[in-house]
């Protein structure tokens, strides 16, 4: 599930539209981890650490990103 919010007047809405700046991913299924990997190439690895609650907490940096795992 994806959940569409902007940021208004300094505040953060829900928004119906196209034009959101904040897109939460709520469990993602499959078709939604595919779209993720591919429009902003995160890697496959990274992606499932960041689904998994067991993961700890980390910052990975690496050449061409940094990754935030919470």
């Amino acid at each position: 599930m994806v959940k569409l919010y902007n940021i208004v007047e300094s505040r953060v809405t829900e928004c119906v539209g196209t034009k959101e700046n904040i897109a939460v991913y709520i469990n993602p299924d499959e078709k939604e981890r595919r779209y993720l990997i591919q429009k902003y190439q995160i890697d496959e690895h990274t992606l499932q650490s960041a689904l998994d609650p067991d993961e700890l907490s980390r910052i990975e940096i690496e050449s061409n990103h940094v990754a935030i795992i919470l």
